[in-house]
This record gives structure tokens, sequence and C-alpha cells, in this order.
């Protein structure tokens, strides 16, 4: 395996996470201390909002006149109750499970959330005097700047950050953990790093990690306690332990953690499925074993529907296909979470980097545009609710249309930043408005800093 620098970098220098053979506190004690977690379900590719949650009202006609052909059939919705921001919503059908949840109180949808640097109008576009982030519509910088991306002095993540600001005892086991491929969101720049692969096993080669007395596993250990007046070597050396150390508890977690109670459906194409079955054992897991504050990273490709979106072969799926997976699997994390005693406990947050155009691209697909609706399960959740001031306008060319492209495509401009959203969770988590407003220094920006769903 070909170990990058930045990996190295990561892990190099981080704190311990105990000792191999360290005896964990007693659980009640463990009980006794508050424990809160949040889960970021990343949709790389920038899902399209606009199929999701679509208002079921008059609305419904521009959004159908919009879409020819990728508009779901008013009667296929799945209806939520009440209504939001002057208007009546239902959810696609492949999102059935979401509006169970929103029903049961346990979802809330928070509409048109992107990358904003301040409050930005349409009026500001157009007149070229809007601060905007960099690169919009590029995948790259876009995923890097709603998970907290400073810019190339800082390369930490608003995740990491938010945890940089807890006394050590608060991120005292894994407090950053990603099982994706891009994680900037919980990269921070004084707090460990943990890489998960929800795929591992308990052993590295033919050495069982979670066994000290084992001959390969003593070696393995030695060699992550080697001393080096070498710098490079020293380096090795420490990131080698850390991801000992990692490994050790990813497998205590996978066979010690209690079996998941909800109904997680196999399907190969969806990462999340995995991902949260894995989560679903070893967050208990760290919560009895010590943990207090943790922030997970999950990622899934394939929302980049260009053509296809209406796909429905698993070979490649679209759209649908994928959000079904996703819906039911985060059902199925949000029950087995509750059975096993953490309901309220933990924070389930679905988000994307943008969303898509209004207007439909050539192959039956949607292109590359900017706000996009995002979705926030648990039991602190004050769910039941879209949560917004106002909903765009679904006509090309109108009111809501951010880009005087020839012709208008249909892209909308966030009415929340992204930071906003995420402050919510810092204030939830445990942090004063000054040390949210220390991670993410743009919210400063905003009158209003929080959205209120939590």
């Amino acid at each position: 395996m070909t170990v990058s620098r930045r990996y190295l970098l990561t892990r190099a220098g981080l704190a311990a996470l105990g000792g191999l053979t360290a005896s964990v506190a007693p659980l009640s004690s463990v009980q006794a201390a508050d424990y809160k977690a949040v889960v970021v379900v990343f949709l790389s590719g920038g899902h399209d909002g606009n199929n999701i949650l679509v208002p079921t009202n008059g609305a419904y006609g521009d959004y159908q006149k919009s879409r020819p052909v990728l508009a779901h059939a008013r009667d296929s919705l799945v209806p939520l109750s009440g209504t939001h921001i002057s208007h009546t919503f239902g959810l696609a059908p492949s999102a059935r499970a979401f509006a169970e949840l929103f029903e049961a109180k346990r979802l809330a949808v928070v509409a048109n959330v992107g990358a904003l640097v301040q409050p930005t109008t349409i009026a500001q576009i157009r007149n070229n005097t809007a601060k905007l982030p960099p690169f919009l519509g590029s995948h790259t910088e876009q995923e890097q700047w709603v998970q907290g991306w400073m810019g190339a002095e800082d390369l930490s993540g608003w995740g990491g950050r938010m945890m940089d600001q807890f006394t050590a005892e608060f991120r005292n086991k894994q407090p950053l953990v990603a099982l994706a491929r891009d994680y900037t969101a919980v990269i921070g720049n004084s707090t460990p790093l943990s890489l998960a692969d929800s795929n591992g096993g308990a052993n590295w080669g033919p050495a069982p990690v979670d066994d000290p007395t084992h001959a390969l596993t003593q070696r393995l250990i030695a060699l992550s306690r080697l001393q080096s007046g070498n710098v490079y070597e020293a380096e090795v050396s420490r990131s080698m332990r850390s991801a000992l150390l990692d490994a050790v508890e990813f497998a205590r977690g996978k066979a010690k953690g209690p079996n998941p109670t909800g109904n997680f459906v196999d399907v190969q194409f969806s990462s999340v499925v995995r991902d949260l079955q894995f989560l679903a054992r070893h967050i208990p897991y760290s919560k009895a074993t010590g943990a207090r504050r943790q922030i997970y990273l999950i990622q899934d490709g394939g929302y980049d529907t260009h053509t296809g979106q209406l796909d429905t072969g698993e070979t490649n799926p679209g759209l649908d296909l994928r959000l079904q997976a996703v819906a039911r699997s985060v059902s199925a994390f949000d029950k087995s979470l509750i059975d096993a005693g953490l309901d309220g406990q933990v924070l389930t947050v679905v988000m994307s980097e943008f969303g898509r155009t209004l207007d439909p691209a050539a192959g039956a697909g949607s292109d590359h545009a900017w706000g996009n609706h995002w979705f926030v399960v648990g039991g602190p959740v004050r769910g039941g609710v879209v949560y917004g001031n106002s909903f765009p306008l679904l006509v090309t060319g109108g009111a809501d249309d951010a880009f005087n492209w020839n012709p208008q495509r249909g892209q909308w401009v966030p009415q929340f930043s992204s930071d906003q959203f995420m402050a919510d969770i810092g204030r939830w988590m445990g942090l004063t408005a000054a040390q949210v407003g220390a991670a993410m220094p743009n919210l400063a920006n905003f009158s209003k800093q929080t959205i209120g769903y939590l």
C-alpha cells in the first residue's frame, strides 16, 4: 500500500488514543457523562434537491413545466403534513423513509443551503459586487468549502475546528472519524483524525491487532514504538502507532458493539448502507468505552447526474435508486441508535456540495447549480418542519434565477450558508457562540448565525 505524505502528516504527532492493553472506564461512570455525536452523510457530486423536495400546491405547475423529462407525477409524491414557507410539499417516492421520519418529528429539511461567504443577493451577483466562494460549480472546491475549508493557509474543516475548541476530556477517544476519500470536514489543527473502512477486518495481514498477546501483533506494537533521531522515521513510527490503535478500536467496535436493529437493506452500489451499519455498532461501543464528543464523515458518490438521472438499473443507478438506499439506511441507523439507548445523543446530517439546475440537461439529467436542500435527523431535531424564509420560484429566468446566462437555467442563491447550518450543530454539541464563531470565521458576516432546527 502506498502511504501518502498527507496521510502521514495528518496522523503524525497526534495524541495516542490509549494503550493497546489499557482497560476501559467503568461503564457506570461513562454513562453518567454526557455524550454527543454527529454523523455527516455526504452525497458527492451534487444531489438534485429540486427532485427530492417538491411543492405540491400551485407551484407544482412551475416545477412540472420547467423540467418535463425529470418531474415526478404529483400523485407519486409522498406528502409532508403542514404548510411551510407558504407551500405544501411532498418528497420523492424514493424518499418515503425520510417522509416517515419527518412525520415522526425526527427529520427536518433545511431549504436552499450552500456555499456562501456572506449574505448575497441576485442584484449583487449581476452588478459584480458579491463576494463569492471560489470556483462556484466546481465539485472539489465546493465540497471543500461546505465542509469548512478556509483556503490554502488552513486546510482544516468546520468539524475539526469545532473539536479543537473542546478541552481534552471531551476529545479523548476518536473525536474525528472519516469513512471517506474526501474528508475536509473532520480535519482539525490540534485534534487527531481516525480513518476507518467499514469493510476492514480485525487483522493487519496475519496479525490479529486486537490480540496483544499474539507474537505478530507484539511485533507490530514494537515497531510502532521505535524511537529515532531521524524526523522521517519518527514520523512513520508515530503514524503507525496511531493507525494501529485505531485499527484496534474499530475491530473491537465491530465485535463488541450491539447488533443493529434497523432494517438495513443490502444494496451493493451504495457505500452508505455498509458504513451506517458499521457505525450503528461502533458508536454505542465508543460511548460505552469513554468517548464524549465525536464527528463522523461518510461519503457516497454517484450524484453527478448529468445523464441518466432516472435510471433504475443497479449497474448504473440514477438519483432515485441511490436516494432510496440513503433514506432507508438513515432510517435504519436512527432506529438502531434509539434501541441502543442513544436517542437524543446523535445527529445525522445529509448534505452535498451543490444542487442541480432546474432545467434538464441533455440525456435526462441535470447540471451543476448552487443552493440545495439538506436534511437532519435525530431526537434533538425540531422535526416536521421545512426551514427557510422563502422557497425558490421554480421558473428558469424567474425572480430567483441567480445567473444571467443565456438561457437561464434555474440556479438558486442559497438563503442559508453551510456555516449557519453547522452553527446549530456546534451549539448543540456544547460550544459557546464565540467558540462556534472561532471555528467558522465567516459566520461573523451573518446577522443571524443559526437556523434553529435544533
